[in-house]
């Protein structure tokens, strides 16, 4: 645990799962092209990364020679490789990506296998004064494909990972986390859901260090969860936090005068890609959750429905710095990323990952989507930029690092 909190820019990084990256060659010329220039617009000479490694590269990285590559590439880069995305398992760009991102789940031994090459590499990766990685990995499985027999094999897949990543921990010297990331519609999409599921963990796994939470904000913004409020039962719950994802995500407020409603049902209409899904979440008077399990569902609901919910929550992440898209009545949940960093700011015992996870640039509607690669390069870069302001504002950006790397756990 850290004596102190607080992060230096160089530390604030972001998740390349934003750019399309389908194995190691493609993975290597996005280092290049993408985080060198990030960095770059940044003014830093080296930068803490997340990227997203694919099942296929992560395989890749198995053969000695083009592990010793890519690590001397990141070298060269500037690219200390403190964290790792793996959500997605293959394609995540290309073609309706929707409920296959869960997939395989953690019942399927693919994931496991998927997990353990990524852990093994983290774990040669990690910078020599970083005793530490995270790698988020998804919340189980998807809640419409679950059943008991299924969450019965996941559990047993995860003992048989941590008990890999205690061995591995043996074996480097470098401890490897798994952290599984709570999602709208997921096995695990709630804080209540969160703190059963680890509460369980610890009684049960004697490795259960190796298994922490990443909380994404846009996610819990959704589920109409206060941030602060979400962050606060999970420390008094002991639920280790190792990774956290700054996102924003998409709120509509529907106003009552019919007119406008449908113009503003419109303008959210073009959020409705068909690459990524995009769950909806409502509340009634007595906070009871409605959901919707795409965005088309929702918009064909309220279109049909004068009664509609007023305010509905959209897992679409839209810039960090966006407060308005579009129209008044389609803003971001700012104040979810302000209750998180209110909370960092308030808890010193808690010095997670901090990771920028906006993956759907390139699928914003026309009149706000990059019309460049650079163009979302410089987004990106701001973003960053958003961030160290936050932390700025309440003094946790520091010029220099005591600690070489995040270490909550």
């Amino acid at each position: 645990m850290s004596a102190r909190t607080g992060w230096t820019a160089t530390q604030i990084g972001y998740c390349s799962n934003v750019h399309p990256t389908h194995d190691l060659g493609g993975l290597r010329a996005s280092v290049e092209r993408h985080f060198q220039t990030v960095r770059t617009l940044r003014g830093l000479d080296t930068q803490d990364s997340g990227l997203w490694i694919s099942a296929g590269a992560a395989a890749e990285l198995q053969q000695p020679s083009a592990r010793a590559d890519f690590l001397d590439l990141l070298q060269r880069s500037g690219l200390r490789l403190t964290s790792l995305n793996g959500f997605p398992y293959g394609q995540f760009h290309q073609g309706a990506v929707k409920a296959d991102v869960y997939l395989p789940s953690w019942a399927d031994p693919q994931r496991l296998a998927y997990s353990l090459d990524l852990a093994r590499f983290l774990a040669l990766a990690l910078p020599a004064d970083c005793a530490q990685g995270v790698i988020s990995s998804l919340p189980l499985g998807y809640a419409a494909r679950w059943s008991p027999t299924l969450q019965q094999r996941a559990e047993q897949q995860l003992r048989e990972l941590t008990a890999a990543l205690a061995r591995l921990q043996v074996e480097t010297g470098k401890k490897i986390v798994i952290c599984l990331e709570m999602e709208p519609d997921c096995v695990l999409e709630s804080t209540d859901q969160a703190i059963a599921f680890f509460q369980h963990w610890r009684a049960t796994d004697p490795h259960h260090e190796h298994l922490a939470l990443c909380f994404d904000v846009c996610h819990q913004a959704v589920m109409f969860e206060d941030c602060y409020q979400s962050l606060e039962r999970l420390r008094r719950a002991q639920v280790p936090i190792g990774k956290i994802q700054l996102s924003n995500a998409l709120i509509c407020r529907l106003p009552e005068d019919a007119q406008r409603r449908e113009q503003v049902l419109k303008t959210l209409g073009g959020f409705a890609e068909p690459t990524y899904l995009h769950q909806v979440k409502a509340r009634d008077g007595q906070e009871r959750l409605s959901a919707w399990a795409d965005l088309p569902a929702a918009l064909n609901d309220c279109e049909q429905n004068r009664t509609a919910p007023a305010e509905l929550r959209i897992h679409f992440h839209i810039p960090l710095f966006s407060e308005h898209l579009l129209l008044p009545e389609l803003s971001g949940s700012q104040v979810a990323l302000v209750q998180t960093f209110d909370f960092l700011a308030d808890h010193e015992d808690l010095r997670p990952v901090l990771e920028v996870e906006t993956y759907s640039w390139g699928v914003l509607p026309s009149e706000v989507r990059p019309t460049t690669e650079h163009a979302q390069l410089q987004g990106i870069a701001a973003e960053l930029r958003w961030v160290e302001d936050q932390l700025q504002q309440r003094q946790l950006l520091h010029p220099q690092a005591q600690e070489a790397c995040a270490d909550a756990l």
